[in-house]
């Protein structure tokens, strides 16, 4: 049993017999009002925080003045001072993964005090939804930092097995008399992507729309006069991966949201790491902040009291994007970090190794490099593969040459992605080289160039096979060469390939993935498989890991 996600035409009903027996939902004693009167509501909003508190860059060891919570903090102190007791603070979701002080939060047990929550708190939050990356760490580190909440952490459309619902779907607030119905719900990509974490605890996540419409109708039956609602899913755009062979419903939903469910004032969403000031749909305005608190959303809600006395919007809703840059940091934001902030400086600055050599990774795209490979072999030795990839998340990365930091290597590997391999044959591998080289294309004047509709995360690299692209041709025909071992692969052969968790679940769009056994999954995390390398061998040289089995076609050359 999913919950309301799965409920069909019994929805409604169970919707009001939800928002009957929901704690702390219960509908308020009718707050009236004088017909005519009006109140504009700020309902200040962040998204994507990835666990950037203070404005600080842990893998270049300086300050940066452009992001954080800290300094999102201060604009809401403004807005809050402006409007009194008509301002709610929401949060769109993925908070508790993503820098280095995230990471040694989550190696502490559940009942540490959990930094990014503390500063929530002190920020006094009126919600948050649940995003995909809150449960990296598992459902018991998730659970211990929503215990750790004063406000609730949302999520519509998440079930388990013997308990329908274990997050709120919704909760209510009150400005001025106003009631605020909040609801959340977040991207079934996690079905994929966290998959082993979901199983342990019984849980799954279900299609967004049905959720939130239940949710919706629960927080009106609750009594709320407007509504606000969260979501930790993309506008529109497609999902990373093949919902019809997954089977797991669409991962970017919130125009469809705004357009089928009536009665929604504000959708707040993220996901995608963009910016979007404000867009109406319908009477429904959606809008997403910066990732990393690096702009805060303002949108106003003007109620009006009509003639029954009840406060009702008048218009749809209005938005402003307020940057971070430039603001000083809250105070009492970094105080509430200070223990938290102080260790992970000390972690990621600690010398774990050295290099005689410089290793960039600015061409890593283009060219085998000796990061890249780095990473390819660290992952085919672990997972004792005949193959492995991986993308070149950050081309600012480097080593050396000199002492080898921890924030030096999280920078080369700033995801909590864990090593998995899987056997594959040699027309998935074919597959799998081909729809990672879409992302080039051949400018007017034969040059390669990025399709900027393609994430350069999405672009991977193999080791283990020798390969040739030529993008002038076709996409998924521009594989001219790929042989193993001076041998070309054909289609029946199979390999073993080491990758991450997120490929190996189809992320990225990498459905040709799907079925291929996983012979490999020890949950071991890829970066620490590198710091481990680095302390193992104390100096790593670029020559033992640089793989040049790997060729772009020049664009003026023949085949």
């Amino acid at each position: 049993m999913l919950g309301l996600a799965n409920l069909g035409p019994s929805l409604l009903i169970a919707a009001v017999l939800w928002a009957a027996v929901m704690p702390g939902n219960s509908r308020p004693d009718d707050a009236s009002c004088l017909p005519g009167a009006s109140i504009d509501l700020e309902i200040a909003a962040t998204t994507d925080v990835h666990g950037h508190i203070r404005g600080w860059d842990y893998f270049e060891n300086r300050p940066d003045s452009a992001l954080g919570l800290a300094r999102a903090a201060t604009i809401v102190d403004s807005v809050r001072a402006a409007n009194p007791g008509r301002v709610l603070l929401v949060d769109a979701g993925d908070l508790l993964q993503g820098t280095p002080l995230t990471y040694l939060a989550s190696r502490h047990p559940a009942s540490s005090r959990n930094p990014i929550i503390a500063a929530m708190n002190v920020m006094h939050y009126d919600a948050a939804v649940i995003g995909n990356h809150e449960f990296n760490y598992g459902v018991r580190y998730l659970n211990g930092a929503v215990s750790q909440a004063h406000f609730p952490m949302l999520a519509a459309n998440v079930g388990r097995t013997g308990d329908a619902h274990p997050y709120r779907a919704f909760t209510i607030v009150h400005r001025e008399g106003v009631a605020v119905g909040i609801v959340g719900a977040t991207t079934p990509g996690s079905n994929l992507w966290d998959a082993s974490n979901l199983s342990k605890a019984h849980m799954r996540v279900g299609d967004i729309v049905p959720a939130v419409w239940a949710g919706v109708a629960a927080a009106r039956v609750g009594g709320a006069d407007v509504i606000v609602v969260l979501l930790h899913s993309g506008l529109d755009e497609p999902s990373s991966y093949d919902t019809a062979t997954t089977g797991v419903a669409s991962e970017n939903v919130a125009a469809r949201v705004a357009r089928e469910i009536p009665g929604i004032n504000v959708v707040v969403y993220g996901h995608s790491h963009r910016e979007n000031p404000g867009v109406v749909i319908g009477q429904t305005l959606l809008v997403q902040p910066k990732n990393w608190a690096a702009s805060v959303a303002i949108a106003t809600v003007r109620a009006t009291c009509a003639t029954t006395s009840k406060w009702a919007p008048s218009s749809p809703a209005t938005a402003v994007l307020v940057q971070s840059a430039g603001h000083a940091e809250n105070v009492a934001v970094v105080r509430a970090v200070q223990t938290a902030h102080a260790a992970t400086l000390s972690y990621v600055n600690s010398a774990i190794g050295t290099t005689p050599d410089t290793w960039r990774s600015d061409s890593a795209r283009m060219e085998p490099t000796g990061i890249t490979g780095f990473i390819l072999e660290v992952e085919r030795r672990a997972a004792n593969a005949d193959i492995a990839s991986t993308a070149a998340f950050d081309l600012r990365a480097h080593l050396g040459p000199g002492p080898i930091t921890v924030a030096e290597l999280a920078q080369l590997y700033p995801y909590e992605n864990t090593l998995r391999a899987i056997r594959i044959t040699g027309a998935q591998l074919r597959a799998y080289i081909e729809y990672s080289n879409r992302y080039y294309q051949t400018s007017a004047d034969r040059q390669l160039i990025p399709d900027t509709a393609v994430a350069g995360y999405n672009f991977d690299v193999v080791s283990g096979v020798d390969y040739r692209v030529d993008v002038s041709r076709p996409v998924g025909d521009r594989v001219v060469s790929l042989r193993y071992h001076g041998k070309d692969v054909t289609p029946t052969e199979t390999f073993t390939m080491a990758l991450n968790n997120y490929r190996q679940s189809g992320g990225g769009g990498y459905s040709m993935l799907s079925g291929a056994p996983v012979v490999y999954d020890r949950q071991q995390d890829i970066r620490q498989l590198l710091i481990d390398e680095v302390t193992r061998l104390h100096e790593i040289r670029q020559s033992n890991y640089t793989l040049n089995n790997w060729s772009f076609v020049k664009p003026d050359a023949g085949h």
